[in-house]
């Protein structure tokens, strides 16, 4: 936002001063992923040991690379050398070597014994991130060459299954008889890990951005995605609701409750992707708008806000 926000740079130095603050126990190059304000009025991390989430650490490399192509390296932090060293930490820490899988932070190799080092989070498939640290992690993008294969072929397999008709991907995914499905069963945060929820509501967003980005060709995932949702809400954004079932119902069945903009947000991005989508993406835009930012929670004004920043072109 440095374009409209003449204080944008210092604000972004106090942030990742914020970053470099807490760094994870297991690697140093990674931030805590949580912290809190304590009864003496200090912010602390959550627990005495805190880890890293991949997908907190993949926005701070790809920010800190928007910050050097934006300033340049005449400031205090050298963005570029900066990102470099987290995108390195990354392939180190929150990559499973063995199946070229994110992994879901840096403690799942970090403890010596989990059953996490074959699960991955679907909104964690950041494919404009990775592309542009392929650019500046030479050392190792053939390995994130593989991941990037390894994202393609699990989203395919799983659009051969309960999204063939949807293309909602679940919040999670776990390694099977040698393939990576949706589970049934409660992984990590839910008993709808297996299902669109809040983890993958952001999906529409993240996914759609290479496509804007990078101008990739518009996946079948999106594709079905953008008119299943068009059609399951009668192109009313209102109506989308926040969950639909994959693994442990009916696909595509909701059980969520609407205007929650977590899930709405999204559908703005990805309405961009293809033509046609005029009346859907102005109807999107006003569902946005129409809620005010003190109705909602962080999460939602955050999808939000950056939805509407792809969507006015000022990305």
């Amino acid at each position: 936002m440095s374009k409209f926000d003449v204080s944008a740079k210092v604000h972004f130095a106090s942030l990742y001063n914020y970053i470099k603050s807490y760094p994870s126990i297991y690697n140093s190059n990674l931030m805590a992923w949580q912290q809190i304000k304590n009864s003496q009025g200090n912010i602390v991390n959550s627990e005495p040991e805190t880890s890293s989430a991949t997908d907190g650490d993949m926005d701070i490399s790809y920010g800190l690379l928007l910050a050097h192509k934006l300033w340049g390296e005449n400031d205090k932090i050298n963005y570029k050398d900066e990102a470099i060293k987290r995108i390195n930490a990354l392939m180190d820490s929150c990559v499973n070597k063995r199946d070229y899988i994110l992994t879901l932070g840096d403690w799942v190799l970090g403890i010596k014994d989990n059953n996490f080092k074959y699960v991955t989070r679907s909104s964690d498939f950041l494919l404009y991130h990775i592309r542009e640290f392929i650019k500046y992690d030479t050392k190792n993008s053939d390995q994130w060459n593989l991941v990037i294969k390894t994202i393609n072929f699990i989203i395919s397999e799983q659009m051969k299954r309960q999204s063939k008709h949807n293309g909602l991907m679940p919040d999670f995914f776990i390694r099977a008889n040698g393939r990576y499905i949706a589970p049934k069963v409660k992984v990590l945060e839910t008993i709808h890990d297996g299902d669109y929820y809040f983890n993958s509501c952001r999906i529409p967003l993240r996914y759609s951005m290479d496509v804007i980005l990078n101008n990739t060709p518009v996946t079948n995932e999106l594709h079905t995605l953008n008119n299943w949702i068009k059609k399951e809400t009668s192109s009313n954004p209102e109506n989308i609701k926040s969950g639909y079932y994959i693994a442990n119902d009916y696909p595509g069945k909701s059980f969520g409750y609407a205007n929650n903009l977590s899930f709405i947000a999204p559908f703005l991005v990805s309405s961009l992707i293809e033509k046609g989508n005029d009346d859907w993406t102005i109807s999107l835009w006003n569902t946005l708008i129409n809620k005010p930012i003190t109705k909602c929670t962080f999460y939602e004004n955050t999808l939000k806000l950056m939805a509407m920043i792809v969507a006015t072109g000022n990305w």
